[in-house]
């Protein structure tokens, strides 16, 4: 998505020296991410989300993974009552395992706590003496990795999962019994694949390529980041045999790396693909890689997502569909969402650039909080722009643990950092603490975005030497004024890459504010995504609304006029408490529209996130990079 830059007028330009040019980053200074207890978030916007994740998305989620607990009780030679899991299912005790490892770090709490180490215990118990662990697998008599059925089976799915899990449980904890699990686990896998008696091949669902690159960076043994990459190279070579008539495009392994010009097939695997080539491009400095890492990005933004940041249209294969192939009725299942946020990060930390922590933003304030219900206990499969009558349920295929694991991560999303410079991608009320190569640098940011514009950042540690300060300037802001210790800066220090990037030896107690303009804006799309032809979607900041027949007396089928009068309004007592959207249509009738996330929380309706918008001429003109933009009526 193509960032919008405004040229700003502000009104003085400080005499002082406050800062230096922001240098590009040395070569070879690596991006990093805070651990979970190292970002607090404090009231805001996220602050009493994530206290109902923690007391009431976790509590109600253990009984979704209790068969998975048998199967391992099972396997670690336990007698055990009651159905077991599945080929896939110990991925979904992972993925919650790896939310209660990130609440954990932000929220100790021992009873849950022992829980986890009971399970972890468990999970050693279970794991063969050649560090194989997938109680499924075990408890069937089932060949670990059957070549026959690597397509099907989803040895590497589970291992990736139990990997991350272990990671963030020792990053929260500091306990290594987990991760010494998912080592030896990782170190079979490596045997099996490129050991002596190597077999090359891959699992049919992508995801342990980028969970090695991530143990890779906490446990640095090459030979996690030499499978990963081998898994990579493998596909598209004739390496799987085929289990069925499912087109191979489906595991992404219809072309080799460097002949893939687009992301093909099962969104969720392909993005998990994708995300792991990236990784290994951010590790290795691998110049193929990058490119395909960028073709992927490319083709995914910039023709493949909706406006709300969801991905993979197709019922059939849970697939991509083709360029601007984006029904207002697509599937755009929750955990592809989820896969495209992890897609952004890593793009950010392998290019560095504001755009990607834009599409960051969109998928996470939109996408994937649709996702979950507010009351954090039911969860939606598919995420359509146009919907009615359809309830949220407990799914858990594998959705839901997805969902609470990603929304647990928004502190890491919100920062990042190299030896000499810091990263604001996201604003959230709280404070970071990022462990820099001059030393600790504290942040302390209060906001009440995405609802308001204004933005504080204030600097609570004294730093050693400069320091470089990046703030990202969305790309939905129009204008924005920066102040520094209460001084207007001009020129505005905006980057190529999209950042407000502020050089300077910090002390304690300055502070920076950013306030951004947050006007209303209708959006429209390329002209060759045809559901939406001569339609608007309305946003404000990075929030997309849209219209349910519960605020609108039953209706949806509304359309605007040259100017529908817009009005902003903070509700508290509705849905959580949110900002709305009311204007006049084009027949003069009074309509709301509310943030896409909040939709289908109430009683049975109908909703629409585009709108017909009187005046709109078609045209195909001056889209270049560009997959949505704000409406000019007028526009030559």
């Amino acid at each position: 998505m193509a960032v919008v830059r405004a040229t700003l007028c502000v009104l003085v330009c400080l005499a002082s020296a406050w800062q230096s040019p922001c240098a590009e980053p040395a070569a070879g200074e690596r991006i990093r991410l805070p651990a979970a207890r190292d970002v607090k978030i404090d009231g805001g916007f996220w602050g009493p989300r994530l206290k109902i994740y923690q007391e009431k998305a976790i509590p109600h989620s253990w009984q979704y993974v209790a068969g998975e607990i048998r199967a391992l009780q099972k396997a670690a030679g336990q007698p055990v009552q009651g159905d077991l899991n599945g080929t896939w299912g110990e991925a979904n005790l992972y993925k919650f395992m790896e939310t209660v490892a990130h609440s954990l770090g932000t929220h100790p709490d021992p009873v849950l706590q022992k829980r986890m180490d009971e399970i972890i215990s468990l999970i050693g118990a279970a794991q063969r003496p050649d560090g194989y662990a997938h109680a499924y697998i075990v408890n069937s008599g089932k060949p670990p990795w059957d070549p026959a059925f690597l397509d099907g089976s989803h040895d590497g799915y589970v291992l990736g999962h139990m990997i991350e899990a272990a990671i963030e449980y020792h990053a929260s904890t500091g306990k290594r019994s987990f991760l010494d699990i998912a080592t030896r686990a990782a170190d079979q896998a490596y045997e099996h694949f490129l050991g002596k008696n190597g077999q090359p091949g891959f699992c049919g669902h992508a995801e342990l390529e980028m969970a090695l690159v991530e143990l890779y960076r906490v446990v640095p043994e090459p030979r996690y980041l030499e499978l990963a990459r081998a898994f990579i190279e493998w596909r598209g070579r004739n390496k799987v045999k085929p289990a069925g008539p499912t087109p191979r495009a489906y595991f992404q392994d219809g072309q080799p790396l460097r002949e893939q010009r687009t992301l093909e097939g099962h969104a969720v695997r392909a993005v998990f693909f994708a995300t792991g080539a990236t990784d290994v491009a951010i590790e290795t400095g691998d110049a193929d890689y990058r490119l395909a890492a960028n073709r992927f990005w490319d083709s995914t933004t910039l023709r493949r997502m909706t406006i709300t940041g969801s991905i993979g249209p197709r019922k059939e294969h849970e697939a991509f569909g083709e360029d601007y192939e984006l029904p207002n009725n697509g599937y755009y299942e929750s955990c592809a969402a989820c896969g495209l946020a992890d897609f952004a990060q890593r793009m950010f930390m392998l290019e560095r650039q504001a755009e990607s922590a834009d599409v960051l933003e969109r998928t996470l304030y939109n996408a994937i909080l649709h996702g979950i219900s507010l009351d954090g206990v039911s969860s939606y499969y598919g995420n359509p722009l146009s919907d009615r009558d359809n309830p949220r349920y407990n799914s858990w295929v594998c959705c839901p643990p997805n969902l609470s694991r990603t929304l647990f991560q928004v502190g890491r999303y919100a920062y990042a950092y190299s030896d000499s410079a810091v990263y604001v991608n996201l604003y959230i009320a709280g404070s970071a603490s990022l462990p820099l190569k001059a030393g600790e640098v504290k942040l302390n940011v209060a906001t009440e975005y995405p609802w308001d514009g204004r933005v504080s950042v204030k600097i609570e540690t004294d730093a050693a030497r400069p320091i470089a300060l990046n703030l990202r300037r969305p790309a939905w802001c129009p204008a924005a004024k920066l102040t520094i210790n209460g001084q207007l800066v001009e020129p505005m220090p905006l980057t190529e890459r999209g950042y407000i990037c502020i050089q300077r030896q910090w002390k304690s107690g300055d502070t920076v504010e950013l306030l951004m303009e947050m006007p209303v804006q209708r959006i429209e799309a390329h002209p060759n995504i045809h559901d939406c032809a001569g339609k608007v979607a309305l946003q404000r900041g990075p929030i997309i609304c849209g219209i349910e027949s519960l605020d609108n007396d039953g209706r949806t089928d509304l359309e605007l006029g040259a100017d529908p009068a817009f009005q902003v309004a903070v509700e508290r007592d509705l849905l959580g408490g949110v900002t709305v959207i009311r204007g006049k249509a084009a027949n003069g009738n009074p309509f709301m529209a509310i943030p896409f996330y909040a939709m289908a929380n109430r009683a049975k309706s109908a909703q629409e996130v585009w709108i017909k918008q009187a005046g709109i001429t078609p045209g195909s003109e001056w889209w270049t990079g560009q997959l949505y933009r704000p409406l000019k009526l007028d526009r030559k």
